[in-house]
């Protein structure tokens, strides 16, 4: 059930959207007799292809609910921005549409968070989607995960790698210690997808190859985000030590982005063996 606020909210939400547009912006012939500013009530609930009644009532604020898909045709009737159609799924208590556009791989970012990273140098970095999706890294981060742009698929995700590739276990010293941590805040943000097919497709893959990860998901432990620093023992450099930290990034094309950067420990000599390793 909706709050009576919420469905003020969307109501509003959509007369406004729906003003803005006139009929010759959606193929509709105006005609000699039309006194209402922008589209009428029945030309969007033709072109959204739900009953005009019911439309109305949403328009209205009044106690129905409306689907995901539902919404989604109604933002390609009123032709909403990308920032307005996750606006109007989460005000009906929906997420927003997934990174994948529904196509099964993930979206790029835009270039400017791609060059922002690319100039990070040593430190390596990966901007993630909201299941841990690698949507962007840089030259540094392919010693630590090797060469992703080969990854396809589900494959190309920073949580299959962590549980479902054994050279990252090799490699993460006190694997178990990370990894139990992580999905203590994955716990946390599975809160907004458990509805979402494309989120538990992960989920349900990793329960079924990870052993450790089916035993940890089902505590049901929840752990909230801290910095920290992380060791791998590299097979060519030896010893390489890192502190992390994880920032929001703001693209209205994402339910949610993070950049995961690790910036090298001072006096571990890491700095110095990620450059050889670039070749710099």
């Amino acid at each position: 059930m909706l709050s009576e606020e919420r469905r003020r909210e969307i109501g509003q939400f959509l007369r406004t959207r729906r003003a803005r547009l006139q009929p010759e912006d959606v193929g509709i012939l105006r005609g000699l007799r039309r006194r209402t500013p922008g589209l009428r009530r029945e030309e969007v609930a033709s072109l959204a292809q739900v009953s005009i009644e019911w439309y109305t009532w949403l328009e209205q604020a009044r106690d129905v609910r409306a689907s995901p898909a539902t919404l989604r045709n109604i933002a390609d009737a009123l032709r909403l921005e990308p920032s307005e159609r996750a606006h109007l799924l989460r005000l009906a208590g929906h997420p927003p549409e997934a990174e994948n556009g529904g196509n099964g791989e993930p979206r790029a970012v835009g270039a400017n968070l791609q060059r922002l990273i690319d100039q990070l140098d040593c430190c390596p970095s990966w901007v993630l989607g909201s299941r841990w999706d690698y949507l962007a890294w840089n030259a540094a981060a392919e010693i630590i995960t090797g060469d992703i742009g080969r990854l396809s698929g589900i494959e190309r995700n920073g949580l299959y790698q962590m549980y479902l590739n054994p050279k990252m276990r090799e490699m993460l010293v006190d694997w178990e210690h990370h990894a139990r941590g992580i999905v203590g805040l994955l716990r946390a943000r599975y809160a907004a997808s458990v509805d979402d097919p494309w989120f538990r497709e992960l989920i349900d893959l990793l329960i079924e190859r990870s052993p450790p990860f089916a035993a940890w998901w089902d505590n049901h432990e929840i752990k909230g985000y801290q910095d920290g620093e992380k060791h791998y023992d590299h097979a060519e450099a030896g010893r390489l030590s890192f502190e992390y930290t994880a920032l929001n990034v703001a693209d209205e094309r994402f339910r949610e982005l993070t950049l995961i950067t690790y910036v090298p420990m001072d006096g571990t000599g890491t700095r110095e063996k990620v450059r050889r390793l670039l070749g710099r």
